[in-house]
């Protein structure tokens, strides 16, 4: 049996991973809660935040964690702007596989950057922002070209405020090593600046 594929980690094959799926339940007239689980490649969140961004529809609550077998749980509650088609009939599994066209522009208002123990070592990135579409997309965008991924994250919006909590590990080491935490200090400045 060969090994299977996740992002550029092979997962063994005495480790069991579950095939991808995707279910999508209406909450209410242009709501819905978005699961999703699997063996998914590293840059799978950025990929379908910002497909979920260019269909018109908006990520207001998220979790998301990647187990020690590297399967994946997610759940999303979106919000389907005026225009967006009906998320039962995206093809979410399509979009997760697919690549990231374009960085799109970031901008946030505060951000925290630290070392953390969780998850085996990671940066611990914490963000305020005004909610506007895309903005989950293209923050994970930003992280997924300098090969940093989140592990666990947690997104909120609140009042029209995103307020939102990652782990981010990278594939090339135990933790992620000083000079992609000075990388990504430089890009969350920028955004912090923008005017």
């Amino acid at each position: 049996m060969s090994d299977l594929k996740h992002g550029s980690e092979a997962v063994s094959p005495a480790i069991s991973v579950a095939p991808a799926w995707s279910e999508v339940t209406a909450l209410g007239e242009s709501n819905y809660r978005i699961r999703l689980g699997g063996a998914f490649g590293s840059a799978w969140l950025a990929n379908l935040c910002r497909g979920l961004a260019s269909q018109r529809i908006s990520i207001e609550r998220a979790h998301a964690m990647r187990a020690p077998n590297l399967s994946w749980g997610a759940e999303l509650h979106v919000c389907a702007l005026p225009g967006a088609p009906h998320p039962e009939k995206l093809p979410l599994l399509q979009l997760v596989a697919a690549e990231i066209q374009e960085l799109g522009k970031l901008e946030i208002d505060r951000y925290e950057l630290s070392a953390s123990t969780a998850h085996g070592g990671t940066l611990h990135l914490v963000i305020e922002a005004a909610d506007t579409l895309g903005l989950l997309g293209s923050l994970l965008a930003q992280l997924a070209q300098l090969a940093l991924f989140p592990i666990e994250m947690h997104i909120e919006t609140r009042q029209g405020r995103a307020e939102d909590s990652l782990w981010l590990f990278t594939t090339q080491a135990a933790r992620p090593p000083q000079e992609l935490e000075d990388a990504l200090g430089r890009i969350l400045a920028a955004a912090t600046s923008a005017p």
